[in-house]
């Protein structure tokens, strides 16, 4: 372990978390810290002002010699009775990398030991099979402004943090098949793409845009927790949360996994990845397809994204 403590640490945690701008990422790291002192420390308090105070005294206290290695030991033990073990591996994770930052630089062996008395960073809850029979039962119980946003989500692969972003001049109805034009800051990789829309998610959303007669920019003009909070009403009407006794995950990442799963059955992998966003098949993959491949193999996966198909058997 080598200690090289920076000399800003009045401001080590609010300063860090600028290098983030992701407002999640920084609710992340915030959380983890915050959390990691509560665990060393009796009387801290509610308020996170004083992050920044916490972090000034942890600091102080590591170069007169007190053991991070140690600290780092006892945070574990408590967050593993309290957090999952996905939540516990993240929130430490989070934890060693501020403190790297800090110039608190542990040894490789030394965090290895750290994680390795942890359980395993697997989810307590399995989540729920994707099905079509499912994301139709969902779709029923759904208000038609969110019924019409998870058309959307698994008609095109989006996140749903880039969907409810989307204004009405990022739709482009000009080509054969909707386009819609997704803004680099709006997206987790900070880039800019394209992306398509299915027939069914098209004829949604036009006539939803059609009824509007408000003067909101947005496509989707309320906010990701409202969203939720129809989506998680939905999921306990239709008694989707468990299976037997055993809890399962349904959330609205899972409309991501749906479009593509089902467009890689049917089309391109390659075009699915890069569609729904994921880093890396840009420069692998992607350049190689022209646009008139990419909306080929967008048209023979058309048919298995809708929930509605008109030629598809199965669930």
């Amino acid at each position: 372990m080598e200690l090289n403590l920076v000399s800003k640490s009045r401001q080590a945690v609010s300063q860090y978390l600028l290098f983030y701008p992701n407002n999640k990422t920084q609710t992340n790291y915030h959380n983890a810290i915050y959390q990691y002192f509560c665990t060393l420390y009796s009387d801290v308090p509610p308020e996170t002002d004083g992050l920044d105070i916490l972090a000034a005294d942890y600091l102080d206290k590591l170069k007169e010699g007190r053991n991070p290695v140690a600290d780092l030991r006892l945070a574990a033990n408590k967050f593993n009775n309290k957090y999952s073990p996905m939540t516990v591996h993240l929130n430490l994770t989070l934890v060693c990398a501020w403190m790297e930052y800090c110039g608190i630089s542990l040894q490789k062996r030394e965090r290895q030991r750290i994680f390795s008395s942890l359980p395993p960073a697997r989810p307590i809850r399995r989540e729920a099979e994707l099905t079509r029979t499912m994301f139709r039962k969902l779709y029923a119980e759904l208000p038609g402004h969110v019924g019409v946003l998870l058309l959307v989500l698994l008609g095109s692969g989006m996140r749903i943090g880039e969907a409810l972003a989307l204004q009405k001049s990022d739709l482009d109805g000009k080509l054969k098949r909707t386009a819609i034009h997704i803004r680099a800051e709006t997206t987790k990789t900070k880039t800019a793409r394209t992306i398509y829309l299915t027939t069914e998610a098209t004829c949604a959303l036009m006539e939803y845009l059609s009824m509007r007669t408000d003067n909101d920019g947005r496509i989707f003009p309320y906010s990701q927790a409202s969203a939720q909070y129809y989506f998680r009403k939905a999921v306990d009407r239709l008694g989707y949360g468990k299976k037997g006794n055993t809890p399962r995950m349904i959330h609205w990442h899972m409309t991501r996994k749906w479009f593509i799963s089902r467009f890689s059955l049917y089309a391109s992998k390659e075009v699915a990845e890069e569609l729904a966003g994921h880093e890396g098949y840009l420069s692998q993959s992607y350049q190689r397809f022209t646009r008139k491949q990419i909306l080929y193999q967008f048209k023979r996966a058309d048919n298995y994204l809708s929930l509605f198909p008109d030629n598809v058997q199965g669930k």
